[in-house]
């Protein structure tokens, strides 16, 4: 059993969605060195395995799942999703809490993906300029659709068709969010509005950044008026410069390991994924999460079957059965992050007004879940994000060298 998993098992007792995200926190620093070890010495090279092999007649009973740590609904033994698709389905699944960030898990997946072997993991959940990435490479199964009716019947169009996997030939979204600003308005003594704000020297040592290259350099960029699709390398290497201008104010760059530091105060404010510090406000009202002027960064995490994967067909039965409108909503009632499900936020309503209200995963906080504008954005909240620049190889790589010019100060 992988570390994560463990910080998860055996908890006995219901605990508070800051305790969970705190345990996450402290799982990813293993994760983050597992990845660098497994980095070494790969290069990456295109994928070998059959991704147009036939899925088998029968389901092969396995299935193992990897996601981002409290993205799934969880009660003391486990999570009800899993529960039930393993009732549903005879199949046993291992559902593992392996993902920091986007490049520390594909640093994992790197080495067998390239020699054509399988990772150990027949679902991955990664951001959609990482499925662009990795389909490119040849590294993503391409999906049955015929064995995903609940996908086509129930997905909300506008997670159909996506820019980074047209047709979703290779992925299916699992949740989505957006990439702004957190921070603790008592720490800070201010609201905080921009990007720029991270780099008061009131806060310095306690502002943290992103390891997603694409999210740091986004909200930099964006700060500065350049929308992520539109700029250019001299335009990142402006925003290098920015960065490591300020960088002795950085305490430090995280992956989702940073809920940990802003739940604790050791962070004052921070990069922050939208769901993340609502479940954390649920503790501490005193954090609160913004769009920064010029925008913030919109991403949707995708399941996708990696090349070679064991078990295609159990994969593919997943997919379907997340995409039942009630498993949905039971998803998002507990993770706080957009649903591309239709209809979850009128099932909530409808769950607030039925006889089990009380005990929603949600309660006492249902109201608050249907409001909220990150969950449920509007088209003016939308309006206010910005999508990745879709990176060839060379661009990828020039921009990934000044980035961990950054990072390594």
């Amino acid at each position: 059993m992988r570390e994560l998993d463990r910080l998860f098992r055996g908890m006995g007792e219901p605990v508070s969605r800051r305790e969970l995200l705190r345990r996450a926190g402290r799982g990813s620093v293993y994760l983050g060195a597992l990845a660098v070890l497994a980095a070494c010495g790969v290069e990456a090279q295109q994928g070998t395995g059959d991704r147009r092999k036939r899925l088998p007649g029968e389901p092969a009973g396995e299935l193992v799942m990897a996601n981002w740590p409290i993205y799934i609904d969880r009660d003391p033994t486990g999570s009800p999703t899993v529960k039930s698709f393993e009732e549903a389905t005879g199949i046993n699944m291992r559902y593992e809490v392996v993902i920091n960030d986007n490049e520390e898990f594909f640093a994992t997946l790197r080495e067998p993906l390239s020699q054509g072997q399988p990772t150990g993991w027949d679902i991955i959940v990664v951001t959609d300029w990482m499925v662009d990435k990795m389909n490119r490479l040849g590294y993503l199964e391409q999906l049955h659709h015929e064995e995903l009716p609940n996908f086509e019947a129930n997905a909300d169009p506008k997670f159909v068709d996506p820019w980074y996997d047209p047709g979703n030939a290779h992925s299916v979204p699992w949740a989505a969010g957006i990439t702004g600003i957190g921070y603790d308005v008592e720490l800070t003594g201010r609201d905080l509005t921009n990007f720029t704000d991270l780099f008061d020297d009131a806060f310095a040592g306690r502002v943290g950044m992103f390891l997603e290259m694409r999210d740091t350099f986004g909200l930099a960029l964006a700060s500065m008026g350049i929308p992520e699709p539109d700029a250019t390398l001299e335009d990142v290497q402006q925003a290098q410069q920015v960065l490591i201008e300020n960088r002795s104010k950085i305490r430090g760059f995280y992956g989702n390991d940073y809920v940990d530091q802003l739940a604790t105060g050791n962070l004052v404010a921070s990069m922050a994924w939208s769901g993340d510090v609502y479940s954390l406000s649920l503790d501490n009202p005193n954090l609160r999460f913004v769009i920064p002027e010029g925008g913030a960064m919109r991403w949707t995490d995708n399941m996708a079957i990696p090349a070679g994967a064991e078990h295609p067909l159990d994969a593919h039965m997943f997919m379907n059965h997340v995409y039942d409108p009630r498993i949905a909503t039971n998803i998002t009632e507990w993770v706080w992050y957009e649903s591309p499900v239709a209809g979850v936020r009128d099932q909530i309503i409808a769950d607030m007004q039925g006889p089990n209200a009380k005990n929603l995963s949600c309660a006492p906080f249902c109201r608050d879940l249907v409001n909220d504008g990150f969950v449920f954005p509007s088209e003016e909240t939308l309006a206010q994000t910005i999508p990745y620049k879709r990176l060839d190889e060379e661009e990828e790589q020039a921009w990934n060298d000044l980035f961990q010019q950054v990072v390594q100060g």
